[in-house]
């Protein structure tokens, strides 16, 4: 990770990391692109801070995580062996746990996405309960809207959309509505404290440039010099936002959330895919994109949306979008550029 970056998380968000002083943490998920940031960040806040935290990371393949990632063994990192939905339980009591372990509908089948985002959820929770953990961060998803109405420029927290019930697709978002669920009704049941993270599109170092991801896509676009190939209309509009200020919301509302409350995760900066491929070609360098949109857009039809209203975490918990669009995709390519 950018050591500026890492840096600038721990600056602007210092009174949160005071906070877990002494703290013991356990992480699901820990080896994916939010999960390793949230490791980086805890891991560099801990040294810079001299905190004393210890971190127990749940990882399916720990070996394999590590020779890739050598810098992340640490004394006060442990790395446990396990699948989400039976993992053995550490021992010992601890302060903190951030479940971000999931899943993608485009990599597994339906049934294999619910199946970990909910088993894997009350697994955690099992687990939490048993070591007297106080606070749990759920990653959720803002997935969990459904199709939110175009009408709305940003969608609210009380927003009540759902998944199509008939679509197998929608077993991500489906899922991730169980999770809160969940935590709500293990936050009933025992002295922990439950809040979720619905956290929609990111930007930054260690993205998948080859999946499902558009930012992505365009970003390795520009880097190998090639058509922008987008196959929809390129209207639907969405929001990014960089890695050092996803790391702080959570911080924020792993520290300081309301108990079953859920936090709108992103930022309100909306912008289309068509535009978005032509902003990331020019910031790249290239003044004159060959961007190729598949259909042609339904005359009179609203852009679909996917862009959080985010007032309540700015309100609640006083956090703010500090990295602009233009210097969050900059940052990105810059980064990416060091291995091309």
């Amino acid at each position: 990770m950018p050591i500026a970056d890492l840096s600038e998380i721990v600056e602007h968000a210092k009174s949160d990391w005071l906070s877990l002083n002494g703290a013991r943490i356990f992480i699901s998920g820990g080896t994916g692109y939010i999960g390793r940031w949230l490791l980086e960040a805890l891991r560099h806040a801990n040294t810079a801070l001299d905190l004393g935290i210890t971190i127990t990371v749940l990882s399916r393949d720990p070996v394999k995580f590590l020779s890739i990632y050598p810098h992340l063994r640490d004394d006060d990192i442990t790395y446990i062996k396990g699948d989400v939905r039976d993992f053995a339980f550490p021992g010992g009591k601890f302060t903190h746990a951030i479940h971000a372990a999931t899943d993608v509908i485009a990599e597994q089948t339906p049934l294999h996405t619910f199946d970990v985002t909910t088993l894997g959820t009350r697994r955690v929770l099992d687990f939490c309960r048993s070591a007297s953990v106080q606070r749990v961060l759920l990653l959720s998803s803002g997935a969990v809207y459904g199709r939110i109405s175009p009408e709305l420029s940003g969608v609210p927290e009380e927003y009540r959309g759902y998944p199509e019930l008939n679509s197998p697709r929608s077993a991500y978002g489906l899922g991730k509505i169980v999770t809160e669920w969940l935590g709500a009704a293990y936050s009933s049941e025992s002295q922990m404290l439950c809040s979720s993270a619905r956290v929609f599109a990111q930007v930054g170092p260690h993205l998948a440039l080859d999946k499902q991801f558009a930012a992505g896509n365009f970003i390795l676009n520009a880097l190998k010099n090639e058509p922008f190939v987008i196959r929809g209309d390129g209207t639907p509009c969405r929001s990014y936002m960089y890695a050092t200020d996803l790391v702080r919301w959570l911080l924020a509302i792993l520290v300081r959330g309301g108990a079953n409350t859920a936090y709108n995760v992103g930022s309100d900066e909306s912008i289309s895919i068509q535009d978005l491929a032509r902003r990331i070609a020019l910031l790249a360098g290239i003044s004159t994109p060959d961007v190729r949109v598949a259909q042609k857009a339904t005359p009179g039809q609203p852009p679909e949306r996917y862009v959080p209203d985010i007032s309540r975490a700015r309100t609640e918990l006083g956090v703010d979008i500090l990295v602009s669009l233009d210097d969050a995709f900059t940052r990105t390519i810059d980064w990416y550029r060091q291995f091309n």
